[in-house]
């Protein structure tokens, strides 16, 4: 028998293939195939493909994915991350607009196309007609075929298995369709007893022995029942006990326990607590995650969205799955806890209301009356009835509690479940409270999560404020929820990511706390000190608007709180950041971030006003004011200096290396940004603070002057590596602040592959978090990589439209943006305007003496000028000599070298050939490494042409 089983179960796995987009996956063969072709994987990344797909439509923890693909080892994340990324390109993850793999910030990974299995088995003889008395077949059963699998196989090995779950989450379905899929095993001998509408528990008995024809002879028919059984193989389903608990555990006992042959298979909403059950709680069905991008072929993968569209569209509803309205309608079964009847229920409203409708009426309150089919039994036919159901057969202490609970939004930790639930009960009445009602699916446990989370269905959620409503508690829970998360976060503070990061599982009561503190009826004393205590998690989860929002409120507030000089210092300077990074570089975020520097030397507190300054440096910046910007980290240098910080001299000597940049002093930028490089720990210091540092700042800023300086290689090793540690660091402001400092030294060294990757997920994560300002300098930057490609017509209009924009947000650094703008408006022969283009580039940046570029707008002029209808060569002589002169004073070898091939060029056109060539050879020669990078590589065949004798060359060209 055990040969068989193992024989049938590697046929199975053998028979294991998954079809998804173009592609076939194969697990036996370790083999994947797109069109036919074979794709090369590494062994680690196929693993990792196979463990998505196997649960595809579910997120998978990093944890997981790294025990299944280093069983054993200790390996670090970065691994892992390295990995999907190797799949993300091997699959064309993205393009086109077609997902597979989806990050799941701070929990995993989903597969999130469509997964379909070809039908490989020869189809089975039909079965004889059995006579039985189950209710008809499920005709559409959905994402279901995996439970009925497992209860199947649980029964053969336990013969006893009750299947627990809340109403309407299927238990009836599922057990029906498992018996029907059972009646050959069992020779037709299936026997389903519904215990729903039984009212007495002494009748439990008389109702299954009526059900096989027995004749009543006593006022307890167990007895001839379990006589009736005792030699029979035979499958007894006894469906909905929860109603007459005592009695069907008794009776199923007594059966058990005198019938070794009979299999008993029982639904219920809670346990029946007796000898031989074993339990399968049915789970829901899967929904899409939070985070995933849904369009209508990967939303079918998730069964309930999938079961969503088949009920909207039963009876020729006119719903229809679109691209537009996918992520509707999986926020809609997500928020309906994957619960099939409540999908039902609400799908059937879909062609009258829409899914964005729907979806937003969810937000307001769940709708607990939409009816059903009319031959529903009554508790199905509406969601109230399904839960009144279950509530009506709750204790009085235990619909109390589950009242209190109901302020919770999403899950919560026993410690929060006990600290709201408590009045006047003892802590063992509450612990005991909270078993019982998850025993009874009233309140649902997740074991896979440290610390253990229990959560209520929304539906479930509705019906319980309700009834907290109307015990007049509503005020005094909220309170007391409110309280508690200020108390949790309070405790976090400034400590380690870790510690922020379970604090980041509370988001949703923390933003329901917030709510009610701000509300007509809540507490505003409690919401200024909630919301400044919420400012780290908002930042760390790059919610910036909504940041801004409380922010706002809280700082309304103070005057009617008289809230503490702490308090008014950490929303000042949170919500002067946040309107920063979101794009209003206005003087309302200035007003807001020299307030909380007045307020910071009030308290002495000097590290705070570092930070500050810190924040002021970056809008001078953004807003161009470069001049000031350089003033800002002077101060702060002297601040630091005068009390002796060597950490507080080391932050500012970093900002004074990037105001040195934008100002075209690249020695002492470099000096600056080394000297603060010296400082360990330079980045740890404030590493979890409120503030727009990010990772690896400083290499950044170094790698871009070591181009400059002439070092392309070394400049890409350093940005290489700094890119890839701000990637693992998983936080998308941190990505979106450090890709465009980034992006000139991957562009200049002509590593457009790398340009496009990173550049697309920038504009995917500033988009998501409504950062403005990086948003248009990413599709700048997406708009540069596409004329690159030469594909002129879109990229030419993404970065006009990306530049007009900034402009409108006056971004100070859209200048550097016009130059390659200008460029791309010659070749597209548009050179009178690209003239104009680029003569308001050198005349602004000189206003904002943004030197940085200045060599390379004035070798883009010349450019422009060889290119007019009338080419004026003078002009572009003159300034192709004054890009040379500036960028030879400034130290700038790489815009020298770029300045040297045009003028080669404009004077191999003027037939001066040699002294091209001797030009271009005394730049060239001061090179030591990057020859293999674009503009070494141009120089070098520009070199070797004009070296060629004048008839060779003539022919070469």
């Amino acid at each position: 028998m055990t040969a068989v089983a193992c024989h049938s179960a590697q046929d199975e796995s053998a028979q294991e293939i998954f079809l998804f987009g173009p592609f076939r996956l194969d697990p036996s063969q370790r083999r994947i195939e797109r069109d036919g072709s074979p794709l090369q994987l590494s062994s680690r990344a196929f693993d990792i493909l196979l463990a998505l797909v196997r649960q595809a439509g579910n997120v998978v923890s990093k944890t997981d994915l790294m025990a299944k693909t280093w069983p054993g080892a200790d390996v670090e994340e970065n691994s892992l991350r390295v990995h999907i990324a190797a799949l993300r390109k091997a699959l064309g993850d993205g393009n086109g607009g077609i997902r597979y793999l989806s990050t799941v910030s701070g929990q995993g990974y989903c597969f999130v196309a469509a997964v379909s299995r070809p039908d490989q088995r020869p189809s089975a003889p039909a079965s004889p007609a059995y006579v039985h008395n189950l209710p008809a077949h499920p005709r559409q059963m959905v994402g279901r075929e995996q439970a009925i699998q497992d209860i199947s196989e649980k029964l053969r090995a336990e013969r006893f298995v009750t299947v627990v779950g809340p109403g309407g989450i299927g238990k009836t379905t599922v057990v029906v369709s498992a018996g029907h899929a059972l009646l050959a095993e069992f020779g037709g001998h299936v026997h389903f007893v519904g215990l729903g509408e039984a009212e007495d528990d002494t009748l439990v008995p008389a109702i299954v022995a009526s059900s096989f024809g027995l004749q009543a002879r006593s006022n307890d028919p167990t007895y001839s029942l379990a006589t009736f059984l005792r030699d029979r193989r035979m499958l007894l389903i006894l469906d909905c006990c929860e109603r007459v608990i005592e009695a069907a555990a008794a009776l199923a006992e007594r059966l058990y326990q005198t019938a070794p042959d009979l299999h008993i298979l029982a639904t219920s909403r809670e346990l029946l607590r007796v000898e031989g059950e074993f339990t399968y709680r049915l789970p829901p069905l899967p929904s899409p995650p939070e985070k995933v991008v849904l369009t209508a072929a990967n939303a079918l993968a998730f069964p309930s969205v999938k079961l969503f569209v088949e009920r909207a569209t039963a009876g020729g509803g006119e719903f229809a799955l679109t691209d537009a309205n996918a992520s509707d309608v999986g926020n809609l079964c997500r928020r309906l806890d994957g619960i099939p009847l409540a999908i039902e229920l609400t799908a059937g409203h879909a062609s009258t209301y829409g899914a964005r409708a729907m979806a937003q009426l969810l937000d307001q309150h769940l709708n607990l009356l939409w009816e059903g089919r009319r031959t529903a039994l009554p508790r199905h036919r509406t969601l109230r009835a399904t839960i009144e159901w279950s509530y009506n057969l709750l204790s009085d202490p235990e619909r109390e509690i589950l009242g209190r609970l109901s302020v919770f939004v999403g899950s919560m930790t026993l410690d929060a479940a006990r600290s709201i639930a408590a009045a006047t009960e003892d802590d063992d009445t509450i612990l005991a409270v909270i078993d019982s009602l998850v025993a009874k699916s009233m309140l649902a446990l997740s074991t896979g999560s440290q610390p253990t989370r229990y959560g209520l269905a929304d539906s479930t959620r509705a019906y319980a404020q309700e009834k907290l409503a109307a015990s007049g508690d509503t005020g005094a829970i909220a309170r007391r929820h409110a309280c508690y998360f200020l108390g949790l976060l309070e405790k976090v503070g400034d400590r380690s990511d870790q510690d922020l990061a379970a604090a980041a599982e509370e988001f949703g009561n923390i933003r329901a706390a917030l709510t009610w503190c701000f509300s007509d009826q809540g507490d505003r004393r409690i919401g200024v000190a909630l919301a400044a205590a919420s400012i780290r998690l908002f930042f760390k989860l790059s919610l910036l608007a909504e940041c801004e929002l409380w922010v706002t409120r809280a700082i309304d507030a103070l005057d009617q709180t008289n809230g503490s000089i702490r308090h008014e210092l950490a929303l000042h300077t949170a919500l002067g950041a946040a309107r920063v990074l979101t794009g209003q570089l206005d003087e309302l975020a200035a007003n807001h971030l020299n307030r909380a520097i007045e307020l910071t030397e009030e308290i002495g507190d000097i590290s705070g006003q570092i930070r500050l300054i810190d924040q002021l440096h970056l809008l001078q910046l953004f807003a161009g004011k470069y001049d000031d910007a350089l003033r800002s980290a002077q101060r702060g240098e002297a601040i630091a200096l005068a009390i002796n910080d060597s950490m507080a001299v080391a932050r500012m000597r970093l900002l004074l290396g990037i105001s040195c940049q934008y100002l075209g002093k690249f020695g002492a930028s470099r000096s600056y940004l080394e000297a603060a490089l010296l400082q360990p720990g330079l980045e740890e210091e404030f590493r979890g603070r409120l503030t727009l540092e990010y990772p690896k700042r400083a290499q950044i800023s170094l790698a871009r002057v070591l181009w400059l300086q002439g070092y392309p290689d070394q400049a890409a090793q350093v940005v290489r590596r700094a890119i890839s540690d701000v990637i693992a660091a998983n936080h998308p402001i941190m990505f979106c602040r450090a890709l465009p400092w980034a992006f000139g030294v991957f562009f200049w060294n002509g590593d457009m592959e790398d340009c496009e990757d990173h550049v697309d997920r920038f504009i995917a994560e500033a988009r998501r978090y409504n950062l403005a300002i990086l948003q248009m300098v990413g599709e700048a930057m997406k708009g540069i990589t596409l004329l690159a490609r030469n594909e002129t017509g879109t990229g030419l209009a993404m970065l006009r439209g990306a530049i007009e924009q900034l402009q409108s947000k006056s971004f100070g650094a859209v200048v550097g943006l016009r130059m390659p703008l200008a460029e791309a408006l010659a070749a597209a022969g548009q050179s009178e305007q690209a003239l104009d283009t680029i003569d308001q580039a050198i005349a602004e940046a000189r206003h904002r003496n943004f030197m940085m570029d200045m060599p390379d707008m004035l070798r883009a002029r010349a450019e422009v000028l060889m290119q007019l209808d009338d080419p004026d060569l003078a002009q572009a002589e003159l300034s192709l000599i004054q890009a040379l002169d500036l960028a030879r004073h400034q130290g700038a070898l790489g815009y020298e070298l770029r300045a040297a091939i045009a003028l080669a060029r404009l004077w191999q056109r003027g037939d001066r050939r040699q002294e091209a060539h001797d030009m271009l050879a005394s730049v060239y020669r001061r090179f030591s490494e990057g020859f293999h990078t674009r503009n070494l590589v141009t120089a070098r065949g520009l070199l070797a042409e004009l070296s060629l004798p004048r008839s060779c060359s003539f022919a070469a060209k």
